[in-house]
């Protein structure tokens, strides 16, 4: 879409199947219409099947605006305030001292860091939102939640159900709507799965033996959201969106970081020589010492900008007419903010396809810190916009950053080594042939070597998760091992 927004300017309409979209091409398109108008451009493109029967109606991404979205919205920042999430900080430190033992230990053929990687950002949402943590991708959880991912990408998918594209087949008595079987032998797993660890952290909790998590925050407080009408079925997805929406595109980030550094050596090498005059090679960097890191922050940023995930993130729906300029939108329209083409028009950045952190230096804040003023000042639009922006961008953020300052600190990010025993020219940042064609700007998997910035920097790494192996760490109050809470 990148010409046809060059082409026709900060706002165009297409036609998509029975709807029309409009799609959104500047900052201050999305200011004025989705932030501005949110009360209007809050919704979501109907789904009969997809959001009424798969998900019952449940899952906050794809939930319509109105009282019960916004009950389980208060809810997410009520449980992902800052507080809360500076409470997961040595959870995301503990994690990263496992990431670092795998990546130099256990990266076999050059490939395998990608599972560590998926593990850690899993583990750490596992941690905030059950307080479970996950020692390997082997995990009983990870394949409930795999199960069900695999299903939500099914359902998701442009076409996936015919009733969804043109809903006029829903006047269709029931047995004669195409899909409608398939969408309900679905939506029993997903709430099975979704309440199998609901009732778990519950069963925990009337024992007075539930972890420290956004869970155990609802369970305290369930008079708020009961009051609003709430059962224990919305609960249960509440919180496991917050697993759903953030390990992911956590995991797909950190990879983008990985593969976009070891393309770019002199930005690698500006992190580490920041690293080395703030931290210096005797300890780990902690989070603590983010505040004096911006040029590590600025990487974070700048491939947020580069390569949002996912692609689409901002795609609202009108629930009333708007305006813009000389534009008015009908309700019923679907409003798509461009995002990859907020951050890589030609007339605000200069080589906008080339990963250059130097352009995100001077901001030192959250991204929400950035998102409520000048438009064209926010660092980028990967968290999305008005009301649906997301609740969970300081504790994804505060993930990133961790991760990113100890991965530069014990390692240097090469290419890999051929066949022929000599290392790549390079790495393909090809759009078209280094990344998956799907709504996730996600890198093909791709070889990569952690090679150690000295013996002392091994020897630390092994040394810290030797020792965080048998003394874990504190969350809350409560003892956290390998394994997990003891209680």
């Amino acid at each position: 879409m990148h010409e046809w927004a060059l082409e026709h300017g900060e706002v165009f309409k297409l036609r998509v199947g029975w709807y029309n979209w409009v799609v959104l091409n500047s900052p201050q398109a999305v200011r004025e219409i989705l932030d501005k108008q949110s009360l209007q451009t809050s919704s979501k493109q109907p789904a009969p099947l997809a959001d009424d029967i798969v998900v019952g109606g449940m899952r906050q991404f794809t939930m319509p605006y109105g009282a019960k979205w916004r009950a389980y919205r208060t809810i997410s920042h009520q449980v992902l305030s800052t507080t809360m999430t500076a409470t997961f900080i040595p959870s995301q430190e503990f994690e990263t001292k496992q990431l670092l033992y795998d990546i130099a230990f256990a990266n076999q053929n050059q490939r395998d860091f990608y599972l560590h990687v998926r593990r850690f950002t899993f583990s750490v949402l596992m941690t905030a939102t059950y307080g479970r943590r996950v020692d390997s991708w082997q995990h009983e959880d990870v394949k409930q939640a795999m199960s069900s991912t695999q299903i939500l990408g099914k359902v998701s998918k442009p076409g996936s159900f015919l009733v969804d594209e043109l809903p006029f087949l829903t006047k269709l008595p029931a047995f004669l709507q195409p899909g409608r079987a398939r969408a309900e032998g679905y939506a029993k797993p997903l709430l099975d799965a979704k309440l199998r660890l609901w009732r778990r952290l519950e069963k925990q909790f009337k024992s007075g033996r539930a972890p420290m998590c956004f869970g155990l925050q609802m369970l305290e407080n369930d008079s708020s959201w009961r009051g609003a009408g709430l059962l224990d079925e919305d609960a249960a997805w509440n919180v496991s969106g917050l697993v759903e929406a953030g390990s992911e595109t956590s995991y797909i980030t950190l990879n983008n970081l990985i593969l976009h550094l070891a393309a770019t050596p002199y930005a690698q090498q500006k992190a580490f020589d920041e690293l080395m005059r703030v931290v210096g090679p005797d300890r780990h960097p902690v989070f603590d010492d983010l505040h004096d890191l911006p040029y590590v922050r600025a990487c974070v940023k700048e491939m947020l900008r580069l390569r949002p995930v996912p692609v689409w993130a901002i795609k609202h729906y009108a629930d009333e007419e708007v305006k813009f300029k000389d534009y008015v939108i009908p309700k019923g329209t679907v409003i798509l903010a461009n995002t990859p083409f907020l951050g890589q028009d030609p007339r605000r950045y200069e080589n906008p396809f080339t990963f250059r952190p130097e352009r995100f230096i001077n901001h030192p804040k959250y991204s929400s810190e950035y998102a409520g003023g000048d438009p064209y000042k926010r660092d980028h639009f990967a968290f999305g916009a008005g009301r649906r922006v997301c609740p969970g961008a300081k504790l994804a953020e505060n993930t990133l950053n961790i991760a990113l300052m100890n991965i530069l600190w014990a390692f240097e990010i090469r290419p890999p080594i051929g066949e022929d025993g000599v290392e790549s020219a390079g790495m393909n940042l090809d759009f078209d042939t280094a990344f998956e064609t799907t709504s996730f700007s996600a890198p093909k998997p791709f070889a990569v070597r952690f090679v150690p910035r000295s013996d002392q920097a091994l020897h630390m790494v092994k040394d810290q998760w030797d020792r965080g192996v048998k003394e874990g760490y504190n969350l809350g109050g409560k003892h956290v091992d390998v394994s997990g809470v003891e209680y």
